[in-house]
């Protein structure tokens, strides 16, 4: 089970139990729990509504509901409803169909009197031109968005305070105007002039905090956040840059969730209670109804767990962390399993509605066994659906009507203390153009209100009405989050106006991390000696935050030795008593020089003058295969180092690094001693790399005769050093021959290149035929259920044969999903899952083929920036690719895991497997 792609763990499909019939929806009502001091009310309920996933209340207070009543098997015929409240109860009481025929429509976005509506392949603009309540215009503004899955179609549009609308890529991908969206989200102009690509991809959900911080979430990974916007990745096409987006729950990915609902597919125990399977929505409260506890904290929903969950997030560096808002209970949660929760919305009264589908089943069924589908009905609860108001007691609704107001009125609009009334607002002014609302929006530039003068900022850039002082005096405002915005703001006018430039320069000092991390990034726009002191300022005072690191090196492409220099001149110590965030910086500036026959020069004349202290090592490590010779006398030091098992890992590996430099006799010597199983798994696999690629070393001999001791990490690098060197296929071919390696041990891309570079393996590593493989499956599945097994001894068993991708229980590797997902799935089901892996395959967990003129590379593509691309394979080995050294990449339309594990296996060992895992 080495692979990435176990349909079984991704979103573990759940039904209601098949005892329980829907409830009424006050019954629903009365199975959900909140806090202490809240209230659930319903907004509307079927017939009014039916299958609703996302919700947006207009400025006249319309509530527009899209509907995926096509869900999940079509044909299209989804809607979008209009719902009004005209007794101002809070429960809508009059509904049109505003439009219908859309496929799969899941989010909907207010936009000059109309909206914007997601419909795979399309983004759709639809507006009622005659007053009827019906959208009578349809235009289609992109299209080029991947259909298929619902669940992994782009989602979930959202106006930033940028004025560029932002929206969630869904994992399919797809190409719009050129521009292919595989593994980022976009944004785009709201006049669509333009469309570009954002870090980060989400898979349901897209949010903002008052800040301008996004943050995303896929099934597993309910918050994540992609600090480092794309576009100032592009300028350093030397920089590989190995991730851009990161989980900031300090209770983790597949993170533990308690329901009070009892799941017939997935049943909670004393050892589980349940985890994350199914986030979605996560979206920042960013309103003032809740207590001052809950304002910009991030809630999340569950469908799988009938739950709705929240974290507080908190600072750390110029990120976050989440932290857990209720301990081993959840915000809300409800004991009727058909109650879905799929969207969340901050309504104009400050309270959260919860977008409930209401199904039996919420999965699509390529995740569903069989066997499942044949007992249970997939559209059961297609005729209901319900929206529910969560609020403190005594929030009493409110009478909306924005479209209605004058621009003096929506000016003053932009500082109210609720981000619904200040985006609206904002949305108007730039809908409307209206240049009579500047003198209004300026006045709030000296006002008291933060978020007040935030707002103005940006609703002048809107208008076209932001000057350059402006902004000068704005990057010296009291609060960091509006000097921030107005760096961003100053940056395309920096060529044109020394003041801003000035007050840039200085901002790389200021005591705010996030302006710090900020001025990093525009310095980098500045190409001249004063930008690169301000960027060394920088990296001295934030050397320990790698996305600031990122930042200040996407801005130094081709000074890296002088930028050294200037750190060394800025801060003596830094290198002398070098913390990890000083090595790691090194390391990056070294990889840099190294791409530059010249700088490589200078940075080898640099740090090679003295003895080989661990930040020497580090900065030489990158030029070995420049052909840096190593200064005399460190030889022995280094092998020292290298051997030396009280030292960190990563120094090690860069002494090895140094040690292939030497005269191959010697290298082999040396790095052969390095290969012992007492080392770390890092230390072999990089004594692999390097043995592989010394001139005379009869590299297969060594590593096939030593096959029995090598890990499964060691036995991935050695089998891709083979495959990469033609001269080591023959014994590769008769280790095969021989059963010295088993087939099974090749992935599917490598099965392939070993075909193509010796046909006679093709017998000896085909796959079954279907109809064999089928009944081998059912025979085995018989077999395997018959028999008892043991949690101790599947424990084994994972660790040998899943563990390589798979996390569970404080072991293995976060490659693939974690396994804890899968506790409580039906037997059979998880067997079949296991045993056919390309029964189907998920868009985040696609495998892809990377050719470059040194090697090829198998795996999912784990990160992909503008100038690289991080492949990652088992044990979480990850290899960032420079693009412009990329030859060819293609998608294999496989499973990474191997046909025909039960040729490898007992029946015995599948049975305790099993029972580890949770199955029942």
């Amino acid at each position: 089970m080495k692979t990435t792609v176990l349909a079984l763990i991704l979103t573990a499909a759940t039904a209601a139990r098949a005892d329980t019939p829907p409830l009424s929806p006050e019954q629903s009502r009365k199975t959900i729990t909140v806090p202490p001091g809240f209230r659930v009310d319903l907004v509307a309920a079927e017939p009014m509504v039916m299958d609703p996933v996302a919700v947006a209340v207009d400025e006249n207070g319309i509530l527009y509901v899209a509907e995926m009543g096509d869900y999940p098997l079509g044909p299209p015929a989804g809607k979008i409803k209009r719902l009004e409240d005209t007794d101002g109860d809070g429960r809508a009481d009059k509904m049109t169909i505003f439009a219908e025929g859309l496929p799969y429509p899941n989010s909907v976005m207010p936009w000059k009197g109309g909206l914007l509506v997601t419909a795979a392949p399309n983004i759709v603009y639809l507006k009622d031109e005659n007053g009827d309540g019906r959208a009578d215009r349809r235009e289609v503004v992109f299209t080029g968005f991947v259909e298929g899955n619902q669940q992994h179609l782009v989602n979930t549009l959202v106006l930033g305070i940028d004025n560029w609308i932002y929206g969630a890529n869904g994992g399919a991908g797809g190409t719009i105007n050129n521009v292919s969206i595989r593994g980022s989200d976009f944004r785009f102009r709201p006049d669509f002039s333009g469309f570009e690509l954002v870090s980060g991809q989400s898979q349901y959900g897209n949010t903002f905090d008052d800040a301008g911080n996004r943050f995303i979430a896929d099934n597993s990974h309910h918050i994540r956040q992609a600090p480092m916007p794309r576009r100032y990745l592009a300028r350093n096409p030397h920089l590989p840059v190995p991730s851009i987006e990161e989980d900031i729950p300090d209770h983790g990915a597949a993170g533990e969730v308690f329901p009070t609902s009892e799941l017939a597919e997935r049943p909670n125990d004393q050892k589980m209670a349940g985890h994350f399977t199914s986030a979605c929505s996560v979206t920042v409260y960013r309103a003032h109804a809740f207590p001052a506890a809950y304002r910009g904290n991030s809630f999340v929903c569950e469908p799988v767990h009938n739950l709705v969950h929240r974290d507080v997030l908190a600072p750390k560096g110029i990120g976050f962390v989440a932290r857990r808002g209720e301990d081993k209970r959840e915000f809300l949660a409800s004991t009727d399993g058909w109650f879905r929760p799929v969207n969340l919305y901050a309504a104009p009264d400050g309270s959260l509605y919860v977008v409930d589908m209401y199904r039996a089943v919420i999965e699509h069924p390529k995740w569903i066994p069989q066997e499942m589908q044949r007992r249970v009905d997939l559209r059961a609860g297609a005729d209901k659906g319900r929206i529910w108001r969560v609020s403190p007691e005594g929030l009493r609704p409110v009478r909306v009507a924005l479209g209605r107001a004058d621009a003096r009125t929506l000016a003053q609009t932009l500082a109210h203390p609720d981000a619904w009334w200040r985006t609206t607002a904002q949305r108007l002014l730039i809908e409307r153009q209206n240049r009579a609302a500047v003198p209004g929006v300026k006045a709030l530039l000296r006002g008291k209100a933060p978020l007040g003068r935030l707002h103005a900022l940006w609703t002048l850039d809107g208008l076209s009405a932001l000057d350059a002082d402006t902004i000068a005096r704005s990057m010296t405002d009291p609060d960091a989050t509006v000097r921030t915005h107005a760096i961003r703001l100053a940056e395309p006018r920096l060529a044109s106006s020394a003041p801003l430039r000035k007050r840039l320069l200085a901002l790389a000092a200021d005591p705010s991390a996030t302006v710090r991390f900020q001025a990093a990034l525009s310095l980098g726009e500045l190409h001249d000696e004063a930008a690169l002191r301000a960027l060394a300022r920088v990296a001295a005072k934030d050397l320990e935050d790698r996305w600031t690191r990122l930042a200040v090196l996407t801005g130094i492409a081709s000074a890296a030795p002088g930028f050294l220099r200037l750190l060394q001149a800025v801060s003596p110590k830094l290198l002398t008593h070098p913390t990890p965030g000083a090595l790691a910086l090194v390391r990056q500036l070294g990889a840099l020089a190294a791409r530059d026959s010249m700088q490589a020069r200078a940075w080898s004349q640099l740090v090679a003058t003295e003895k080989p202290e661990p930040w020497r090592v580090v900065a030489l490590a990158a030029l070995r295969r420049q052909g840096v010779p190593m200064k005399d006398g460190w030889g022995e030091r280094i092998l020292a180092l290298a051997l030396d098992r009280q030292a960190e890992v990563p120094d090690r590996v860069n002494a090895l690094e140094l040690l292939a430099a030497r005269p191959p006799g010697e290298a082999s010597r040396d790095l052969g001693e390095l290969m012992r199983p007492q080392e770390p798994r890092e230390v072999q696999v990089a004594a692999v790399r390097l043995l592989a690629a010394l001139p005379g070393y009869p590299f297969a001999a060594r590593v096939l005769e030593n096959w029995p001791r090598h890990t499964a990490a060691v036995r991935q690098a050695v089998l891709g050093a083979l495959l990469d060197g033609a001269e080591h296929l023959p014994a590769l071919t008769a280790a095969l021959e021989k059963g010295t390696i088993r087939p099974a041990e090749l992935d599917p891309p490598q099965r392939e290149r070993l075909t193509k570079a010796a046909p006679r393996m093709a017998k000896l590593l085909e796959p079954q035929s279907s109809p064999e493989r089928e009944k081998a499956i059912g025979a085995l599945t018989k077999q395997v259920l018959a028999l008892k097994g043991n949690a101790l001894e599947g424990e084994k068993v994972f660790t040998a044969a899943c563990a390589v991708c798979h996390r569970m229980s404080a072991q293995g590797y976060n490659v693939g999903p974690s396994l804890e997902t899968v506790a409580g799935r039906d037997r059979s089901a998880l067997l079949v899952d296991i045993l056919n892996p390309n029964r189907a395959l998920a868009p985040q967990y696609q495998v892809y083929v990377v050719k470059t003129a040194k090697q090829e590379l198998s795996g999912i593509i784990a990160v992909e920036t503008p100038t690289s691309v991080t492949i990652r394979q088992a044990m979480a080995v990850d290899t960032t690719v420079l693009r412009d050294e990329i030859k060819e990449i293609t998608a294999w339309p496989a499973s990474l895991m191997p046909d025909g594990l039960e040729a490898n296996t007992t029946p015995q060992n599948l049975a305790d497997l099993l029972v580890f895992l949770g199955a029942k």
